[in-house]
């Protein structure tokens, strides 16, 4: 590893630990032991997320460092982008039967159909790493993703995406822009999430059940049996918490109906609490998802995934931001990993 530092803060570069070695790049809080890594070439996302706790350094995210190739769930932080989730035409069985192979999804745009990839192509794309820097008040990196001949054969416009980590005072901000280029022809629909995947228990020799995931939501927004929102929605409160020994295993939860910043907290009894909220420049009109709660605990990764959109969102016209040309969309997410006094070591 090398390192740029600045008292508190530092820069290191260091690889991942899978045989791709791909290069990362490292925020360290020295005061507040704490430290992040972003892999540029891996969809721009967050790798890792370590907090010193007890004497030991702990990995809160689930397959951190690691891109190996696995046939389930690969965790990390990838970004969502255009699309949460998969896009699926209304008439998807009648096109099936006549050849058509539209298994990772598909929508349509001034009547011409093009095909998405489930989560969109953000993730699965590499980003420019534009900037680091360790200064007297934080650590930062910046990165960047534009269009190109490949992305316009899934969404046929011009954009500009960016993000920035800051690692401050032991919390972490992920800010995205997205940037509609002046070029375009009307606006530009998108939805936006972050697939954030936590390690059950966060401290290793715990007990995942008594994990406690805590949430002000109002509501839980269905699918049907397709994965399709239905338009109905039921009551879902999880403010007084509730133990991932009783959360739904692999099963979608979409929450909403928040009052004010939507946030949660993930609380595990060995003194370890991850509390994350995002806020954005603007949100759509219901039906919206604000987090979109996902995972197997007893098999060791938790998602509560901050949204701004929907399933199909793309198909439906529904729980999309459209941006003119020029227009710019802010979206901040921010995560803390939280140690009881008495556990700070």
């Amino acid at each position: 590893m090398a390192a740029a530092a600045q008292g508190q803060y530092a820069i290191e570069k260091a690889t991942s630990d899978d045989a791709s070695r791909a290069s990362l790049v490292v925020l360290r809080d020295d005061k507040a032991k704490v430290e992040a890594a972003i892999a540029p070439s891996k969809g721009g996302e967050l790798t890792s997320l370590r907090v010193h706790h007890k004497g030991k350094w702990i990995e809160t995210i689930y397959l951190a460092r690691d891109y190996s190739p696995r046939a389930d769930w690969t965790g990390k932080a990838p970004l969502l982008w255009p699309a949460t989730g998969q896009n699926m035409p209304a008439d998807l069985l009648k096109r099936r039967a006549a050849g058509e192979q539209i298994n990772q999804g598909a929508w349509e745009h001034d009547g011409k159909r093009y095909p998405m990839p489930g989560h969109g192509f953000a993730r699965d794309s590499p980003w420019k790493l534009e900037s680091s820097e360790a200064g007297s008040d934080s650590a930062r990196a910046r990165l960047s993703f534009v269009d190109s001949d490949v992305t316009r054969k899934y969404y046929p416009f011009g954009f500009h995406l960016s993000v920035e980590y800051e690692l401050k005072g032991g919390a972490l901000a992920i800010s995205y822009r997205v940037h509609a280029d002046a070029a375009n022809r009307g606006e530009m629909p998108f939805s936006i999430g972050n697939h954030i995947t936590f390690n059950t228990p966060l401290v290793t020799g715990g007990d995942a059940g008594k994990m406690v995931f805590i949430s002000p939501s109002k509501t839980r927004l269905i699918r049907g049996d397709n994965g399709v929102p239905t338009g109905e929605s039921e009551p879902r409160f999880h403010g007084d918490g509730i133990a991932l020994g009783d959360f739904e295993r692999r099963i979608p939860i979409s929450l909403s109906g928040y009052q004010g910043e939507p946030w949660m907290e993930l609380r595990d009894p060995q003194g370890l609490t991850i509390r994350m909220s995002h806020k954005a420049s603007s949100i759509p009109e219901q039906p919206v998802i604000l987090f979109n709660v996902w995972g197997d605990p007893p098999d060791g990764y938790f998602s509560p995934e901050p949204w701004v959109g929907l399933q199909n969102s793309l198909v439906l016209q529904e729980g999309i931001t459209r941006l003119e040309p020029g227009d710019d969309f802010d979206w901040t997410i921010r995560v803390e990993v939280i140690r009881r006094p008495d556990s700070v070591k």
